[in-house]
């Protein structure tokens, strides 16, 4: 950001010396012994090369065109980490100021889960050859990424009702059902019940009979006629 800043070289220089101590001040005030009118990008590199890493341009863009987006990780997200790899890869002189957006996009491609909806919807992979700067890209990103998430939340609130409707279902026909259960159980307890009352009263009645019509017999019994001697 120091060398995009638009103001001439020597204000960049005391404001890179003003924010520095310790043995990073002392790396610059070497660099002033040398060369009083030394570059804000020359002191920029020996900052980097004393406390940088020291990984060559090869291995900062091989780490860059390693990065995939992990399970569970936000497009946006695998963007900003991706992007740390490409400045470093620009630093090491890996990558170009001017290959950055090209190159950035490349990998995104390469590197997203391959039907991600974000990168279907923006069609980022027709969008190569005029690839979008940074802050286009992440921005287009995030708004994607907000509204696909008040979709799902508007689609889960709609079917909300419809997934609970069986299951409420289910239950008043349960209901119902025990209802009618015992409905027909009282009923059939109460024609088992009057049937056996009939059985009974059957059972007394024919206990009854034989004695009954004895007595009716020796009632209506004729008497017997004598004989003549």
């Amino acid at each position: 950001m120091l060398q995009e800043w638009a103001v001439p070289d020597a204000e960049k220089r005391r404001c890179l010396i003003e924010s520095l101590a310790g043995p990073a001040l002392d790396v610059i005030r070497t660099l002033k012994l040398i060369d009083p009118g030394v570059s804000v990008r020359d002191c920029l590199e020996a900052l980097d090369h004393t406390f940088g890493s020291v990984e060559g341009p090869e291995d900062s863009y091989c780490k860059f065109l390693n990065s995939r987006q992990q399970k569970g990780e936000k497009a946006s997200a695998y963007i900003q980490r991706l992007e740390r790899l490409l400045q470093k890869a620009v630093m090491r002189g890996a990558v170009t100021a001017e290959q950055m957006d090209q190159t950035r996009l490349a990998q995104i491609v390469r590197g997203t889960q391959y039907l991600n909806p974000i990168l279907l919807h923006l069609r980022l992979r027709e969008r190569r050859e005029h690839p979008p700067s940074y802050s286009q890209l992440i921005k287009e990103v995030r708004e994607e990424e907000e509204r696909q998430a008040a979709s799902e939340l508007w689609e889960a609130q709609t079917l909300e009702p419809a997934s609970t409707t069986p299951l409420q279902t289910a239950s008043v026909l349960m209901v119902s059902t025990r209802e009618e259960l015992a409905q027909q159980m009282q009923v059939l307890t109460e024609r088992i019940a009057e049937l056996q009352s009939t059985i009974a009263r059957a059972k007394a009645s024919r206990g009854k009979e034989p004695h009954t019509g004895a007595m009716e017999r020796s009632a209506f019994k004729a008497p017997v006629p004598s004989r003549r001697r």
